[in-house]
């Protein structure tokens, strides 16, 4: 409750103090300039913009002393433009396409006459906005329509050059159903996508809250348009990166209908097995088993221009069989083979066994959605002349199987994805107080509740004889269960408010946005324990305190910006700037005992964290020849990292205690199975049992394991950040032709170091290795390597204790993104779209003076940076500078579509083209004792992981997806109907996505391709 009253009192102010902003525009706007036949500016011209999308049917204004005008807050949609002056002819424009995020510059060229004297033109609409900085694609709900497509927010946005997904994520018609991908753009993290609906984020509350395992599923049928910003971001925007933004679809004065359905099962499905990818040992390809989706919608007037509705439901589904993944034949069992002849395993207490290949080749694993069901509605209510109210709601239930499966985890060594209810609840309002001053507000709420449980055939579930999970090192697979589980209950609140002053010259905004809400996660591990296995042999036993249970609380995340579009002849600054306050805590805990762990009482901890931060947004757009067809623009932009309750779950005195440690494990009466003490810590040699080693470290202790300085936690200017400056030109070189270029600098700030003060860097030493020889590593194998560094099991009895602090301490880090951007749109005859493009860059990473003397990341104790060349291969977790400079080639991503209704027999074909590279190519080799050299001694943990190849410098072969559709329109009285033929992945690419990047008899066998081609057959109805 005094939560809800501080935010009250928040917005009451907000509202008398600030005013308002179309946050994270919504809507589009118009604006231009009247002028009489001679060129002169006319003042006092009455503007009106109507169209079937307003609610209120028209929006005036009137023109200012420099005869310049804007119109804001417009709904997607066709409008008219209607220009009227005492003494002068009536001027109107016709079939201006308004899209969000937009600005369309529509001039009225005024004749002397009559005001009953109208003047139409039907020209093309503008393609270029001449006020806006902001690099964005647009994707209209008809766009969507009639592109071949999975139909995921995820889908779409991939479309735009430079916006990409990770490789093993790669779509093929859905075939990946409605997974929480992330996106990433420019460098960008793939944590850093805000999600935006209805003007408000709908990210969760999971860490960084950036809306990485966002599991809420769009209602793609109810969506009027949706635009994905890149660079150059607003106010209203605390992070950058991926903004994702979806205007839902209002009902209107007319019934409407809509359904779209498609299906595909495995009988539409090619085998893209090569011999190639055989030879390579890859034994199925992913396919699909079954997909389908049925969407219909619905709206139209409740009562004729006052209140209107509009509701859909979504059913949908993607079953796949996984690439190279067979059901286990002996789940239970302690070891693990995938050879097809039987792998011959033994040591001194072992016997030599011949033990045969786990995989059931006749039986393929299947994963995927089983099903997913949404339920949408969306309320559009003109209360007054004034005041606007719309109210949204979304609810969503989904079941996937063998979640987070691939080749290097076993089926059953998955997990069971479930949640039920999930939903999104918001309601907003408008109200055009005057013709320069609109007010707007909003509020959201998020419940986001879901199960990572085990298998439903995992042995005995989650109970104390549960399987344990097991690794086997030298093939890099998991197998036997899942190393957790995880059980969420979230909530997030969110609220807006802001004001628009617009004048002809200025658009000028001030507003707020406030967040706040819980994070509510257990942990869990079959027996609390995994074990590790080394050519069928047992090395380690790691032992966990699970269940872990841990709750933060979100109290503030609270924005104020002011922002201006200036407009000053030809040129157009845009002036903005945001304060941010974020403020969250961890509440009192008290934890059971568990098994290894006493019970565990913890008190508050506030402040963690306390940020202020103050960014600027600057930029500038010069119209060059003053005809709005050529721009150049620059932008300047400062962001903050995303964030909900991260620095809280890293402070949380439950997870900076100390939750898994390890120890070695000999076997020594061969039964697969550890017959020590394990809640002892301490070396120990059973009579009759088995040999293990200390624990690594005291499990359970109450001694905290890491702390974070002060200087880190609050404070202003503190907080990770990236800037961006671009520069670009847009050139509209025919009426329905433009293209663009921009330059890219986006580079990262504010790194956090973690110093093991009871393991210092001399508390390691170095190792080196020889390679294998192998024609596939660099210069053929066969090099020594050194730098590696392994953890004296002298220090084994010390706890470690982690101090955060900036990296800066330590020295420079360096993060910066460089890349050049190439796009094309063009709407062409009878409604038809082309756009596409190709992004080129880079994202180099050196971390070398800090590396030698503490771990680096954003926030966490263990965390890396975010590199295009993929993690450090775990390096930064120990004192090592080997691999602390990554700068990884130029490379491009190219990315198009295009559709277009055909001249004859209502015919319209569309296509979607994506060229992406290949996955990087890395090799981890797990070495012994006997493989080292420079030690002076055996390895603490009797074996290391290692590095064979430098990151960022191997990279897999470049892939070309291309997908197409055909269909089919014809009218049945009133229903428009139209049938279609999907074809993806047309060329039957079989290109890798992923590969076992464990160096040994598996390495580079690939785990995934992209899925062979597919065939859909679908429908859509419109009346």
């Amino acid at each position: 409750m005094r939560r809800l009253v501080n935010s009250a009192v928040v917005v009451a102010v907000a509202c008398v103090v600030l005013g308002r902003g179309v946050a994270f525009a919504q809507t589009g706007s118009i604006a231009g300039v009247a002028k009489d036949t001679s060129g002169a500016v006319l003042p006092g011209v009455t503007v009106e913009a109507s169209s079937p999308a307003l609610i209120e049917k028209v929006r005036s204004v009137v023109t200012d002393g420099q005869g310049q005008y804007k119109i804001v807050d417009l709904s997607p949609g066709t409008y008219t433009v209607t220009f009227t002056l005492t003494g002068f002819n009536t001027y109107k424009r016709e079939g201006i396409i308004l899209t969000s995020d937009f600005t369309a510059t529509v001039n009225g060229d005024m004749r002397v006459g009559t005001v009953e004297e109208t003047v139409t033109v039907k020209g093309e609409s503008p393609l270029i906005d001449t006020h806006s900085v902001s690099q964005r694609a647009s994707l209209p709900h008809d766009v969507i329509d009639n592109l071949p497509t999975g139909r995921s927010f995820q889908n779409l946005s991939v479309l735009v050059p430079g916006v990409q997904i990770p490789l093993a994520s790669q779509d093929v018609g859905g075939t990946g159903g409605d997974r929480y991908q992330t996106l990433a753009v420019h460098g960008s993290r793939g944590d850093q996508m805000p999600l935006v609906m209805n003007g408000m984020p709908f990210n969760n509350m999971n860490n960084t809250g950036g809306g990485y395992n966002t599991t809420l599923v769009v209602n793609t049928g109810t969506v009027q348009e949706m635009t994905v910003t890149t660079s150059g971001l607003a106010a209203e925007a605390r992070s950058s990166g991926v903004l994702t933004n979806i205007i839902p679809k209002e009902g209107g004065n007319t019934y409407r209908g809509y359904l779209f359905t498609n299906f595909a099962n495995s009988g539409m499905a090619s085998n893209n097995l090569t011999d190639d990818l055989v030879a390579k040992g890859l034994k199925a390809v992913n396919s699909a088993k079954k997909l389908w989706d049925l969407n219909p919608v619905i709206g139209g007037p409740i009562i004729q221009d006052k209140l209107w509705f509009l509701g859909g439901i979504r059913y949908n589904g993607a079953q796949s069989y996984l690439a190279g993944m067979f059901n286990n034949l002996r789940p239970s069992a302690p070891q693990y083979c995938i050879t097809a002849a039987g792998c011959t395993y033994g040591d001194a207490f072992h016997p030599t066994t011949l033990v045969p290949n786990s995989q059931d080749l006749n039986n393929q694993a299947v994963g995927g959605d089983t099903w997913s069901r949404g339920e949408t509605i969306n309320l559009t209510w003109q209360a007054s002349q004034k005041n606007k109210f719309t109210f949204f709601g979304h609810v969503n239930q989904r079941l996937v199987d063998c979640n987070q499966c691939s080749a290097i985890n076993s089926p059953e060594a998955g997990v069971y994805f479930t949640h039920s209810p999930e939903y999104l609840i918001q309601s907003s309002w408008t109200n055009p107080l005057s013709n320069r001053v609109l007010l707007e507000g909003g509020f959201t709420f998020y419940n986001e509740t879901w199960i990572f449980g085990p298998e439903p055939y995992n042995v005995n579930g989650l109970g104390p004889d549960a399987v344990v999970s097991k690794t086997e090192s030298s093939l890099g697979i998991l197998y036997g269960a899942a190393n957790f589980f995880t059980t969420a209950a979230n909530h997030q609140y969110n609220i807006r408010f802001a004001t628009n002053y617009v004048t002809g010259s200025h658009a000028f905004k001030v507003g707020m946005t406030d967040m706040w809400g819980t994070r509510n996660y257990r942990y869990d591990t079959n027996q609390a324990q995994a074990w590790t296995f080394l050519r069928g042999i047992p090395t380690t036993i790691t032992e966990y305190a699970r269940p872990l249970i841990d709750t933060e609380h979100l109290n503030a995340a609270l924005g104020l910006y002011a922002q201006d579009k200036w407009t000053v002849d030809r040129l157009t600054l845009n002036l903005g700037l945001r304060f941010d306050y974020h403020n969250a805590e961890v509440p009192v805990q008290d934890l059971a005992a568990i098994p290894f762990v006493a019970a565990r009482h913890y008190d508050a901890i506030s402040d963690v964290p306390n940020w202020k931060d103050l960014s600027p947004r600057l930029g500038a757009t010069f119209d060059l020849f003053g005809n709005g067809k050529t721009v150049a623009r620059t932008n300047f932009s400062r962001y903050i990292a995303s964030e909900s309750t991260n620095m809280a779950t890293l402070n949380n005195r439950v997870n900076t205690s100390i939750n898994s440690a390890t120890r070695s494990w000999t076997d020594t009466n061969g039964n697969f199975k550890p017959d020590c003490n394990l809640a002892n810590t301490a070396a120990q040699t059973v009579p009759g049992g088995d040999t293990c080693g200390a624990l690594s470290a005291p499990l359970g202790s109450l001694n905290v394991a890491a702390a974070y300085d002060p200087s880190i936690t609050a404070g202003f200017g503190v907080r990770p950040n990236d800037q961006e400056v671009s520069a670009g030109v847009q050139q509209q070189v025919t009426p329905r032709v433009a293209v663009d270029f921009q330059y890219t600098r986006h580079s990262f700030g504010n790194f956090f170091a973690a110093y093991n003060q009871t393991r210092p860097p001399s508390a390691y030493n170095s190792f080196c290795v020889t390679a294998p020889v192998d024609s596939r590593l660099p210069n053929g194998g066969g090099n020594q390597i050194c730098g590696f560094m392994d953890l004296n099991p002298s220090f084994f009895a010390s706890v470690p204790f982690f101090q955060v602090q900036k990296a800066g301490n330590f020295g420079d880090v360096s993060d910066v993104y460089t890349g050049y951007d190439f796009n094309t749109n063009a709407r062409l005859p009878r409604g038809g779209v082309v756009a596409g493009g190709v992004s080129i860059g880079h994202e180099v990473t050196d971390i070398c003076q800090v590396a030698g003397q503490a771990s680096v990341g954003y926030a966490g104790v263990a965390g890396v940076l975010a590199s295009t060349a993929g993690a450090l291969a775990g390096l930064v977790a120990t004192p090592s500078t080997l691999y602390c400079r990554v700068e990884p080639p130029f490379q491009a991503d190219v990315k198009g579509f295009a559709s277009y209704p055909l001249p004859w027999f209502g015919i319209t074909a569309s296509a979607t083209l994506q060229n992406r590279p290949g996955p990087q190519i890395t090799a981890s080799y797990t070495v012994t004792s006997a493989q080292v050299q420079n030690l002076g001694r055996a390895l603490g943990n009797g074996t290391a992981t290692t590095a064979l190849i430098a990151p960022g410098t191997m990279y897999g072969d470049r892939f070309t997806q291309l997908d197409v559709r055909v269909g089919k329109r014809f009218t049945v009285n009133r229903y428009k109907i139209q049938a279609s033929l999907d074809v993806f992945n047309l060329l039957n690419s079989s290109a890798i996505l992923a590969q076992n990047n464990t160096f040994g008899t598996a390495w580079q066998n690939p785990t995934q391709i992209l899925q062979g081609r597919l065939a859909k057959i679908g429908m859509q109805l419109e009346f």
